[in-house]
C-alpha cells in the first residue's frame, strides 16, 4: 500500500472507531490471558477518547481451550484522569458476583459461574466499564493497567473449573494506554461560498495540523448556525470542497465550517453566506409588430416568452422607443415606457399601446424581457411606425375637407380633442392654420 493511500485508510479509521492498535502482551499467551475490547477490536490497547465524554470497555478472558469457572481482575487507573461511570453486567458469561469494588484508583472484578459450569471462549465477556475522562494526556505508556504476577492468586487471576477446578492459569493480560483529548484542531480558512443557479459552491482549506480529521458543514436560512447541531448537515469530510445543490434561487443561505478531531472536538467554526441566482435568461422575443393608431399612437403586439428560455413566465418588461433605431449599444438610453403590461405566461398574446408621442413621426421600439432574478433576455427584433399627421383627423392617410369637417364640429372645446392640434386646450384658429400647413 502506498503512503498516500495509509494515510487515507487510517484518517477513515479514526473517523469511525477510537484509534487503537494491537496490544502488547504482558506475558504470554500459554495459558489464559485478560484484556479489554471495543468495537470489535480484540485486544484494544491504545486508543483517544474525547475528554469529558463517557466510553466504555469490555472486559475479557481468553480461555485459551481450557474450561474456566472464575475470574479476578485487578485494574489499576489514575483517579485525576479517569472516573468510573458505571460498571455492567449484562452479558456476563460469568453471573456470579464475588467481589467488586473501584476505591483508590483500583477497579476490583471478581466472577464465577455456577456449580460444575464452565466457560470456554477466545472472548468470553465478564464485564462493560464506563468511564470518563477528566483532563486531557496523552501518556507515554499504559495508564490502565491489570495487577499481574503469574501464579499469584492476591491479584488478577483466572481459575479453571471441573476436576481442575481451582487451578490458576492467566499467563498474559494486556494492558492499555489511553488517551484523553478536549481540544479541538484549528479552523479552517479561506471559507467562501459562490453562488450558482439553484446552487452554492464552498471552498475551503484545511489546517495543517496533526489533530485535523475532518470538516463538518451545516447550513440554515436567516442565521448562521450556532454549534454542530444547528442546521443541516451539508458536507462532512476531509475535502477541500463541495457544491450544495437543490436549493432555491433568491433565498439566503448562511454556513458555517467546523473543523474536528478524530474524537469529535469540534472548532469554534468560520462562516459565509451567499444566495443562489438564476442564470437562464428569458428567451428573446422575435415576434413584435408596431402600429400607429393616432398622430400620437402607436400599438405593440407580440408574444410572451418564458422565464428561462421560452419556459414559464417572465417577470417584467423593458420596452423602449426612440426615434433613432434602436440597438443593443443605446437601448438604455431610449425613452423608457411606464407601466408595461404584466408578462404573460410563454406564448401568450400580449399588447400595449403607448401614447403622448409626436404626429407624422417615425419611432423604433423594442423589448427586453426579464426574469425574478434580474437576468435579461436579448433585445427582440426591431420594429417602427410612423405616427399619423395631427392634422388628419379621420386617419386615412390625407388632410383635407373631411378633417376640416371634424375640426369645425370641435370647434371652441377645451377638453384637448384629437382636433385640438396643438393641445393647447382651444380648438380655434391656430389649430385650423395647422391644418391648412399639412394640407392634402
Amino acid at each position: 500500500m502506498g503512503k498516500i493511500s495509509k494515510i487515507i485508510f487510517l484518517i477513515i479509521l479514526s473517523l469511525t472507531i477510537p484509534f487503537a492498535i494491537s496490544a502488547t502482551l504482558v506475558g504470554n499467551t500459554n495459558n489464559a490471558v485478560l484484556g479489554f475490547s471495543i468495537t470489535g477490536t480484540v485486544p484494544f490497547e491504545t486508543g483517544t477518547f474525547k475528554t469529558g465524554v463517557s466510553f466504555s470497555l469490555d472486559l475479557y478472558v481468553n480461555t485459551a481451550g481450557q474450561g474456566v469457572n472464575a475470574v479476578a481482575a485487578y485494574i489499576n487507573y489514575n483517579p485525576s484522569l479517569f472516573s468510573v461511570e458505571n460498571i455492567d453486567y449484562t452479558g456476563s458469561l460469568f453471573p456470579l458476583q464475588w467481589e467488586e469494588s473501584t476505591s483508590s484508583g483500583k477497579i476490583v472484578i471478581g466472577r464465577s459461574v455456577s456449580g460444575a459450569n464452565t466457560v470456554n471462549s477466545t472472548n468470553a465477556k465478564i464485564a462493560t466499564i464506563t468511564l470518563k475522562g477528566l483532563a486531557d494526556t496523552s501518556p507515554s505508556s499504559d495508564n490502565f493497567t491489570f495487577d499481574f504476577s503469574p501464579g499469584d492468586t492476591t491479584k488478577s487471576a483466572v481459575f479453571l473449573g471441573g476436576s481442575q477446578g481451582g487451578t490458576y492459569i492467566l499467563s498474559g493480560v494486556y494492558n492499555a494506554k489511553i488517551s484523553l483529548d478536549g481540544t479541538p484542531p484549528p479552523n479552517v480558512s479561506n471559507f467562501t461560498a459562490t453562488a450558482g443557479d439553484s446552487q452554492i459552491s464552498l471552498s475551503w482549506t484545511n489546517p495543517a495540523s496533526s489533530d485535523f480529521a475532518g470538516v463538518m458543514i451545516l447550513r440554515k436560512t436567516g442565521s448562521y448556525p450556532a454549534n454542530v447541531s444547528d442546521g443541516t448537515v451539508v458536507y462532512n469530510g476531509n475535502g477541500t470542497s463541495h457544491v450544495d445543490a437543490g436549493l432555491t434561487n433568491g433565498t439566503t443561505y448562511y454556513y458555517k465550517a467546523f473543523s474536528r478531531d478524530a474524537v469529535n472536538n469540534y472548532s469554534s467554526g468560520v462562516q459565509t453566506s451567499a444566495t443562489p441566482r438564476d442564470s437562464t435568461p428569458p428567451g428573446q422575443i422575435t415576434t413584435l409588430t408596431a402600429t400607429a393608431l393616432t398622430a400620437r399612437e402607436i400599438r405593440l403586439n407580440w408574444t410572451a416568452v418564458g422565464d428561462d428560455g421560452n419556459v414559464g413566465t417572465a417577470s417584467s418588461y423593458d420596452i423602449r422607443y426612440s426615434t433613432a433605431v434602436i440597438t443593443s449599444a443605446n437601448f438604455s438610453s431610449a425613452n423608457q415606457v411606464s407601466n408595461p403590461p404584466t408578462p404573460k405566461i410563454n406564448g401568450s398574446s400580449e399588447t400595449f399601446t403607448i401614447s403622448g408621442l409626436s404626429g407624422d413621426t417615425t419611432y423604433y421600439f423594442a423589448i427586453k424581457a426579464i426574469d425574478e432574478s434580474g437576468n435579461s433576455s436579448p433585445l427582440s427584433n426591431v420594429v417602427s411606425a410612423k405616427t399619423y399627421k395631427t392634422a388628419d383627423l379621420n386617419y386615412n392617410g390625407v388632410v383635407n375637407m373631411q378633417d376640416a369637417s371634424i375640426l369645425m364640429s370641435n370647434w371652441g372645446r377645451t377638453d384637448k380633442p384629437a382636433a385640438d392640434l396643438n393641445q393647447d386646450g382651444y380648438v380655434n384658429m391656430q389649430d385650423a392654420s395647422i391644418m391648412m400647413a399639412q394640407w392634402g
